[in-house]
């Protein structure tokens, strides 16, 4: 494709062009966001500023945006403005830059749907395509270029258009667990060219988009077969039958009105109260149900028709067919007039063909109702439509609050879903939500309780608050808790580092925080925001419902990874839910945050594995067969339900996402093999067969009648080993650094075996052994690495960790607590490899980088390394004495062609070190 010369400047940082018509730009809380039709949105992230070899990053403080005008301002007084000019044009004014500043930095989010046959070029070179599994190597192009050409399996066109030297990496994120596609840019600082302009459009290649056929007409993948595809419309209407015969197979236990264990409140001595509660029995929690019954809560999420719908307007040609709006399929367009016709779910137009009338929820419940519960299911989770259908049979449900922000009138810009406890409006806003929702369900004995919210980002509290402006009420209340603690703002600005007249001034700037003093004053808001946020909602609720339960928050993992976080929460929750997905259960992790919590009980509530091959559709988790997705959550939930804590689960979700992604993230929405039933609602009988022995027996797990099945799979093995220990011996001088033991203790070494593999499916020969030792001024590592492909690495700065080379974790604070890092705690990264004639290290989660003695010698057979090193302890935060205890551990990279990092190797931890102290080993400093 040609582009018009106007769209390319030299002074552009960054250009996506590509059409003759323009598209309207968005400035958001993230970037400026590029409308680009049925290829979705794509956000041009705002710039962050790196000094030489990246040892300082730069990321803004304070944001002011607009719709014509973004003014971001960064530590150090940095400043940048973008002006929108028109539909397609944005300006960049740099100014106050800190002389230390040599590149600046963006990325942009690519859709995981490239590679269904997508292609990238630079500079006019060969279309590559992008890979359609995880590929070896997350990294699928690092080079200088200008012009990169994105283009999708129609033909679609993105371009991306920078000045000459930018550094473009293009990379797949199924590395690290994330379906999406992300490019990176670095562009060298030119401090005499401070304005840059970006434009942003679309195009085609030549000759135009072409028609692709990517749905068939009962909503399958067109081109991929698979074991339960449907041939036709026939079959839809056999498969009643057939599916009746199946479960006609099946036995589920005996269970009583609510779908507990009947008799189990004799045998446990548990409480008859009318309610779904939680009762401890010695050290063991059990949910019981209205009838003092023990029940464990087996539910599915999405209980009807959601995530199935998918927005067809704009890419109609995909579709082998659509139904006309008015006729017969009109009950398949979503029924809400925003969205009615421009969205459709071939699934609910499979079930009018299937039963030979209108879409009618009520009827389509009471089938799921009896379907599932012959499946050993007795609940619906969360996102599901609670309809009369479960009055009449009896059946469980969850609910949710009326807290989203669309309810009490928006969120905290920047916190995904977050409201601001501070704002007075709120409490009146949730207090008269609650009388109209809450009340009427007071005495129903059906609702099990209710979840909070769902995936909030409180780790981002500490971050966000503190770059808001005096307009958002919790921004007022930290300055206030500043002022409140040090009076005066001499004292305040020698703490963080500030040059600050006056304390209101604080209000409508953003604060940096970059020195111990402001990450422990934000750890402190951040336990007043949430105290504040659970008791306004306690107190509110328990008003109009003292019967239910609270039920948590559905936090991420990474989100429940926070002591206070936990502490806080179980003062005022029943019970606390994470959505928990995982290939094998880190028990270590979950009874971390059961310790947390006070000892609250818990519920997991959304996850799934989802198997590409045999269904025609991508997924999150993926598993090879559907028999395998059964065998995954077998493991799961029985090795849950024999913690003792957990007392439900909920499947995420009833039915598959649509193929072309569900409906309200339009043209790049998620879309996975999700469900217990396909598309054309075929159930998955390899997948449920194996579900069903978990359901059916997990009473038995909980009793402790029978062992919790583990599946023997090495990706699905329980995490969590024994604790290691090092001892690091001190000596008198400086130990050498030649590759030498001499001055180095004669103390045997530690293994890192290839059998401590994290990363990477084989190890290919990378093993290693290290020995320590210290003095007053550094710590001193020398490691002995085997490896067939040794020092490769051609990466500088935080990027080192992505060859060959070390990561030391350490921190002197603390070496008991588990969880998140520590402010001192460092990671660092120690690279096997040259650059430009000079060694590689980097301190990560570090304020400052400081110098690091490094030396690699090649082994004599040429198959490994030696690399020792001087590490400052200054640079680690630690002042060390005889006796101290550190949080420890080292880590192997392994590349095979310097770029890409294929295999980690770990002597105690896992794969989350970067950001999870919980796994890491000891040491003690010893005379």
């Amino acid at each position: 494709m040609k582009l018009p010369s106007s769209l390319i400047t030299a002074a552009g940082l960054v250009c996506l062009a590509a059409s003759a018509f323009a598209v309207p730009l968005n400035a958001g809380q993230d970037g400026v966001s590029l409308d680009a039709g049925n290829m979705g949105k794509y956000t041009l992230a705002y710039p962050t500023l790196l000094t030489a070899g990246e040892a300082k990053t730069y990321k803004p403080i304070e944001k002011s945006v607009t719709a014509e005008k973004v003014v971001l301002k960064y530590e150090g007084g940095a400043q940048v403005t973008l002006n929108i000019k028109g539909e397609d044009t944005i300006e960049m004014d740099l100014a106050s830059f800190p002389a230390e500043i040599e590149k600046v930095r963006t990325e942009m989010f690519i859709d995981a749907g490239f590679s269904e046959g997508g292609t990238w070029s630079l500079d006019g070179g060969k279309a590559t395509a992008f890979p359609k599994d995880k590929p070896a190597k997350p990294q699928v192009l690092q080079a200088n270029g200008k012009r990169l050409l994105v283009t999708n399996f129609q033909g679609k066109t993105i371009t991306l258009i920078t000045p000459e030297y930018t550094y473009h990496q293009l990379q797949d994120n199924r590395e690290w667990g994330w379906k999406i596609f992300q490019w990176v840019g670095f562009t060298p600082y030119d401090k005499g060219n401070p304005h840059l302009t970006f434009r942003l459009a679309q195009g085609a290649v030549d000759g135009g988009a072409k028609k692709v056929l990517l749905v068939d007409k009962l909503g399958q993948d067109y081109a991929i077969s698979f074991p339960d595809k449907a041939k036709d419309e026939s079959e839809l209407k056999t498969d009643i039958a057939s599916e009746t015969k199946w479960n006609a197979t099946l036995k589920p236990p005996a269970t009583d009105l609510y779908g507990g264990q009947p008799g189990s409140d004799k045998k446990y001595g548990l409480k008859k109260t009318g309610y779904f509660h939680v009762q401890k029995i010695k050290k063991q929690w059990l949910m019981v149900d209205p009838l003092g019954n023990a029940v464990f809560h087996l539910g599915i999420c999405g209980f009807q028709p959601g995530d199935d719908y998918t927005y067809i307007k704009g890419r109609e040609d995909i579709y082998e067919w659509i139904p006309p709006y008015d006729g017969e399929f009109r009950t398949a367009f979503h029924k809400e007039p925003y969205w009615s016709h421009d969205t459709l779910s071939y699934y609910v137009a499979n079930q009018i063909r299937k039963f030979g009338k209108p879409f009618d929820l009520e009827d389509w419940t009471a089938r799921q109702i009896t379907r599932v519960r012959h499946w050993g299911f007795n609940s619906t989770g969360a996102f599901s439509g609670i309809t009369a259908a479960h009055k009449t049979a009896s059946f469980p449900y969850m609910q949710h609050l009326p807290l989203g922000p669309w309810d009490l009138g928006g969120q905290i810009p920047g916190i995904n879903g977050m409201f601001d406890p501070f704002d007075p409006q709120t409490t009146t806003k949730m207090e008269t939500l609650m009388i109209k929702s809450v009340a009427p369900a007071a005495n129903d004995p059906l609702l099990i309780g209710y979840f909070l919210a769902n995936e909030q980002a409180f780790e981002d509290i500490p971050r966000v608050i503190p770059s808001l402006k005096e307009n958002q009420p919790a921004k007022v209340r930290l300055v206030t808790m500043l002022e409140q603690k040090y009076k005066t703002i001499g004292a305040f600005n020698t703490a963080w580092g500030m040059k600050a007249a006056d304390f209101n001034e604080l209000k409508g700037t953003g604060l940096p925080v970059a020195t111990r003093e402001a990450s422990a004053d934000m750890q402190q808001f951040t336990e007043l925001f949430i105290e504040s946020y659970y008791k306004s909602i306690c107190d509110t609720y328990r008003k109009y419902d003292k019967n239910h339960m609270l039920i948590g928050n559905r936090w991420q993992p990474g989100t429940s990874n926070s002591e206070a976080l936990c502490r806080i929460a179980g003062k005022y929750m029943d019970v606390i839910s994470v959505n928990y997905y995982t290939y094998g259960l880190d028990k270590d992790f979950l009874n971390r945050i059961y310790k947390w919590t006070g000892e609250k009980p818990m519920v997991l509530s959304e996850f799934y594995w989802s198997s590409p091959a045999e269904s025609g559709m991508p997924g999150g988790k993926e598993v090879k067969s559907q028999k395998e997705r059964g065998l995954a959550y077998r493991n799961y939930v029985e090795q849950a339900g024999a913690l003792g804590y957990v007392v439900g689960i909920e499947w995420f979700i009833m039915v598959d996402q649509a193929r072309t992604g569900r409906f309200f993230e339009q043209y790049t929405g998620e879309k996975a093999n999700t469900g217990l039933v396909s598309v054309t609602d075929r159930p998955y009988r390899d997948c449920i067969e194996e579900m069903v022995k978990a359901n059916y027996g997990i009473y038995d797990v909980i009793a402790g009648l029978r062992k919790p099945f583990a599946w023997d799979n090495p990706l699905f093995s329980s995490t969590g080993d024994a604790t290691r220990t090092v001892k690091i011996p001190r000596v008198d001088k400086p130990a050498a650094l030649d590759g030498s033991r001499v001055g180095w203790p004669g103390v045997p070494p530690e293994l890192i075996p290839a059998s401590r593999l994290v990363e990477g499916a084989d190890a290919r020969g990378l093993e290693g052994v290290f020995r320590l030792c210290w003095d007053d001024e550094n710590l001193y590592l020398m490691a002995e690495v085997t490896d067939p492909t040794p020092m490769m690495n051609t990466h500088k700065a935080g990027d080192v960790w992505a060859g060959d080379g070390l990561e030391l974790f350490i921190g002197g604070e603390k070496p008991d607590q588990a969880g998140p890092l520590l402010f001192s705690d460092r990671q660092v990264l120690l690279s096997a490899g040259t650059v430009d004639g000079a060694p590689q290290f980097y301190y990560g989660h570090a304020p400052a980088q400081f110098p690091c003695k490094l030396k690699v010698i090649p082994a004599v057979n040429g198959k490994g390394y030696t690399l020792t090193a001087a590490i400052p302890f200054k640079a680690l935060d630690i002042k060390p004495v005889e006796g101290m205890q550190l949080r420890f551990d080292l880590g192997i990279d392994n590349s095979v062609d310097g770029n890409s990092r294929i295999a980690q190797l770990m002597w105690n931890g896992g794969a989350r070190n970067s950001g999870d102290r919980t796994h890491w080993g000891r040491a003690v400093l010893i005379k």
